[in-house]
């Protein structure tokens, strides 16, 4: 984790070099990611940065962390907007990633190459989504969600009964994103087929209920 240090520092130096580092690992994988170009990015001495961070972990933890409390935020701020919907709040992401996609589309190709370190898996949860263990994980998304959301109109009450529901809407929402960043001229068409599986997921397949 990032120093107490580093968390006191102003806003304005901590954004820097938080752009610093994702201008690195946007440049080359993980492993060959160097901490030497992050402090020049950043416009820090060597001795600074180890004041900091113990290593480029600690530096990956704290941009996943980051990036995690930014969008627990948006997502909180939007379900408190529209009363607890669940499918508007994952309508909204769809929309707010493809904005951010369109400013910063580096942004796929630093988390392959975040990504491409085993270890850094383990500070997400991959190797346990979707079981149904990582709903118990420390700031589990799913777990906050369902804290979070109105289920007076939903079948099921429990987080374990409404995870399949996650594990789905999520999976939707990372293919039709996919979609956008290989086919950027095709939003319209990803952006209704996407809506289309959320529909579906909200009212099912069959015309009448299950017997």
């Amino acid at each position: 984790m990032p120093t107490e240090r580093f968390n006191r520092l102003p806003e304005a130096k901590r954004q820097a070099i938080r752009e610093a580092a994702l201008k690195e690992f946007a440049r080359v994988p993980f492993d060959k990611a160097s901490i030497n170009q992050i402090i020049r990015n950043a416009d820090i001495s060597r001795g600074s940065f180890y004041t900091y961070f113990v290593d480029k972990q600690d530096v990956v933890e704290f941009l996943l962390k980051d990036t995690f409390e930014q969008m627990k935020d948006i997502c909180k701020k939007e379900l408190d907007h529209n009363g607890g919907d669940y499918f508007a709040m994952v309508e909204m992401m769809f929309e707010y990633f493809v904005g951010e996609l369109r400013r910063n589309p580096d942004m796929v190709t630093v988390a392959r190459n975040i990504f491409s370190n085993k270890e850094n898996h383990e500070l997400v949860g991959v190797e346990q989504w979707p079981s149904p263990d990582c709903i118990d994980m420390p700031g589990s998304p799913a777990r906050w969600m369902y804290e979070n959301m109105d289920k007076s109109r939903l079948r099921f009450e429990t987080m374990e009964e409404l995870f399949p529901l996650v594990v789905l809407a999520m999976s939707s929402l990372a293919v039709a994103l996919k979609q956008y960043y290989e086919y950027p001229d095709q939003l319209e068409n990803i952006r209704e087929m996407f809506l289309k599986s959320l529909d579906i997921l909200k009212y099912g397949v069959y015309k009448t209920d299950k017997p």
